[in-house]
């Protein structure tokens, strides 16, 4: 019974890490280089909310209350497994590109529908 209440409370444990409510405390604002805000996006293991304009250095707002990663996939397997419903509940950043123009978006699938969500919630 004790292994079996210890296990319970190891798996609480693992699953409650990196699930905080956006908290204050984990946002975190840093002054990087511009030319690595995009870079950083992909390798930083907390999720980039977003960047001031500047042109030699920009203020990046991260949100760390957990680990992320990236990820890529092909379109059709997304679309396949949006479709089948095997997404729903999974939260995901949007980057899109168009010049020297970025759009950055914070997504949850909700059933099988994308619905936007404020990027302090990505780890609610």
């Amino acid at each position: 019974m004790k292994k079996i209440a210890a296990s319970v409370c190891l798996l609480w444990l693992c699953l409650s890490f990196g699930t905080a409510q956006g908290a204050e405390d984990c946002i975190k604002t840093m002054n990087q280089g511009a030319a690595t805000v995009v870079q950083g996006m992909y390798e930083q293991s907390c999720a980039t909310i977003s960047w001031s304009s500047g042109v030699i250095t920009k203020d990046v707002k991260y949100n760390c209350c957990g680990p992320s990663t990236t990820i890529r996939i092909n379109g059709t397997d997304w679309e396949r497994l949006r479709n089948d419903g095997k997404l729903d509940g999974f939260r995901y950043q949007k980057f899109e590109s168009s010049g020297n123009n970025y759009t950055l978006s914070f997504r949850k699938i909700v059933g099988k529908d994308p619905t936007s969500i404020a990027p302090e919630d990505f780890f609610k």
